[in-house]
């Protein structure tokens, strides 16, 4: 049986990689579509361009149209009335709540991150609030929970150090389009972005203890209209009706050079190399490229989802997302995956890579993930900075340049574009030619058992986690031998084999790492997505409440046993789908 693709063959796909064609990518984006943000116009000649492309390598492409619910950032202007009078130099956001054409007078409180323990003891209530753009958390929740406090805007200081630059942002904390339900949940506050040294002024300033007044104008457009993606298949050898879905954002800030030019030039390269090699490839490849990923946050991925669901659930075998490739003074490799993926992809890097330093993430649901409802396991890489780095830069994790004016060609490394697109390469090519599929799902079992434990070590008095625990240890037992099955797997049991690991993980990933069912979408970077299993993240807030008699811990435990009795339905719904199995593979 085949165990995967010789490195032989891998080593001659990598030879094949062309900086000359990747570098002819992102300067085509670049010099003709610099403002690449959608609905701009620009992002619609970059679909043109990418379809063309790989209608060239001999894909089935479509220029998909869909609707999406856009914003247009158009004008702002920041003045301190007092205790100094000074005029700084701001960007609007985009989905904001415009002020009147006159601007509006704010007073202004700091909340460092943003997060909600930085609220503690600040009535923001009316006023605006500054904050420090970092991804802790990501700035659509930090205007989500400033909205939630009461607060009737937000000023974002950049990350780096004395860069005179300014982020391009988006305050839409609804993933993708919005529904009946959700649109009131998009923030309704004003909001601007500033450069770090305007915010340090202002944060010192209101650290004296002095009273700050901000003058504030701000207009942006909320609109739904049309927009397009990308959107190729590569067929393979028609052995297997599985596919491997390979995406990068195509809209962009301008000029948008490492993000996203270089994510385009990796995954468009990837899809020339592989398309001259289609009858090694077992599995179909879809390559997308994503619109309305830094406005209408992950709305393309997630009108995609939407409307390809039956063939995805059905599938779909991996999520391969290609972003800020090749970016310049980066030193570390970095993998963010699924845990039934992270070793694969471990193996990967040290196939092409050796022993050099590497540093692995679980992945969160960020970025245009938005197929973990559907529980689809997925792999983001790239070459990275160092802890070091990004503490020296105030949380810069994509370089200070990124979404602003200086993210220009000088921001992108050919060499170090060339390790990200060789080592996604290579990945892609191997999920697209392994015979058995290599997720390690005793990997991802313990580590779930694992964080389940800990919870019950720490909030036993607050829920019980038994039956919990019961049933992870049965579905454990049970894969343990399954997947000790996997090397004497006859030909004619791989595909019930594979049904099976795609089952397993569609069902674990949705209650595990999502709080949203299936069906939707979690809020853009929700601070309970930080926790090692969302759907338990209150437990933190029940823990700090004094009295079990009140109304809060009353509603809170509630919820939280309902959210205890959706992971342990799934998990029976396991038990029963891994008993029909074990008759299938003889399993005691």
């Amino acid at each position: 049986m085949m165990k995967g693709a010789p490195m032989t063959i891998i080593k001659d796909l990598l030879e094949e990689i062309s900086q000359k064609k990747m570098t002819e990518t992102i300067n085509w984006l670049t010099q003709n579509t610099p403002y690449r943000l959608s609905g701009s116009g620009d992002d619609l000649e970059a679909s043109k361009y990418i379809t063309e492309k790989m209608r060239e390598y001999g894909l089935e492409v479509m220029n998909e149209e869909f609707y999406t619910y856009n914003s247009e950032p158009r004008y702002s202007k920041v003045k301190i009335l007092s205790p100094i009078e000074k005029e700084v130099d701001s960007l609007p956001f985009a989905h904001i709540k415009s002020t009147s054409k006159k601007g509006e007078v704010f007073e202004l409180v700091y909340v460092g991150t943003g997060s909600y323990d930085a609220y503690k003891g600040i009535n923001a209530k009316g006023k605006v609030v500054l904050v420090e753009v970092t991804y802790a958390p990501p700035v659509p929740e930090k205007a989500r929970i400033a909205h939630e406090m009461g607060a009737a805007g937000i000023i974002c200081m950049n990350w780096g150090n004395d860069e005179e630059v300014i982020c391009n942002r988006g305050l839409k904390s609804v993933w993708g389009n919005p529904t009946e339900e959700t649109i009131g949940k998009i923030p309704d506050i004003v909001g601007v972005g500033i450069t770090r040294n305007a915010g340090l002024q202002l944060k010192d300033l209101y650290l004296k203890g002095e009273k700050v007044r901000v003058k504030i104008t701000a207009i942006s457009s909320r609109k739904w209209g049309k927009i397009r993606q990308p959107k190729g298949l590569l067929r393979g050898n028609e052995k297997s009706d599985q596919f491997i879905l390979v995406s990068s954002h195509l809209d962009a800030w301008k000029p948008g050079v490492t993000c996203n030019a270089t994510g385009n030039a990796t995954t468009l390269e990837i899809c020339r190399v592989l398309s001259k090699h289609r009858e090694m490839i077992n599995r179909n490849i879809y390559f997308t490229f994503w619109n309305g990923h830094e406005v209408a946050e992950a709305a393309g991925s997630t009108w995609f989802l939407d409307n390809y669901w039956d063939l995805i659930n059905k599938n779909c075998i991996g999520y391969i997302h290609i972003d800020s490739t090749g970016v310049s003074q980066t030193k570390i490799f970095e993998i963010k995956s699924s845990d039934e993926l992270l070793d694969f992809s471990i193996d990967n890097f040290r196939s092409i890579m050796g022993e050099e330093k590497i540093r692995t993430m679980a992945l969160k649901k960020i970025g245009d993930q938005s197929f973990m409802g559907i529980g689809i396991p997925s792999v983001t890489q790239r070459m990275s900075f160092t802890e070091d780095d990004m503490e020296e830069s105030n949380g810069a994790t994509l370089g200070w340049w990124n979404h602003t004016k200086d993210d220009s060609l000088d921001k992108c490394n050919l060499e170090t574009l060339l390790i990200d697109t060789k080592i996604t390469l290579s990945l892609i090519y191997k999920l697209a030619t392994v015979e058995l599929l290599p997720y390690n799902l005793n990997k991802m079992i313990f580590n779930i058992r694992d964080r389940v434990s800990k919870l019950s070590e720490t909030y036993a008095k607050h829920l019980s986690f038994n039956d919990i625990i019961n049933n992870l240890t049965v579905i454990e037992n049970d894969i343990i031998k399954i997947q000790n099955k996997k090397e004497s797997t006859t030909r004619e049991l791989v595909e019930q084999y594979n049904l099976l690991l795609m089952s397993i993980t569609r069902i674990l990933t949705n209650v595990f790492q999502t709080y949203a069912d299936k069906y939707q979408q979690d809020s853009y970077g929700h601070t309970r997505l930080s926790y090692e299993i969302p759907l338990f993240a209150d437990l933190e807030r029940i823990d700090n409440i004094e009295s079990r008699d009140s109304l809060e811990y009353g509603m809170l435990q509630t919820q939280l046993v309902k959210n205890k009795n959706r992971i342990n339905d799934s998990l029976k719904m396991l038990i029963d789908l891994i008993n029909l199995y074990k008759i299938v593979f003889k399993i005691d």
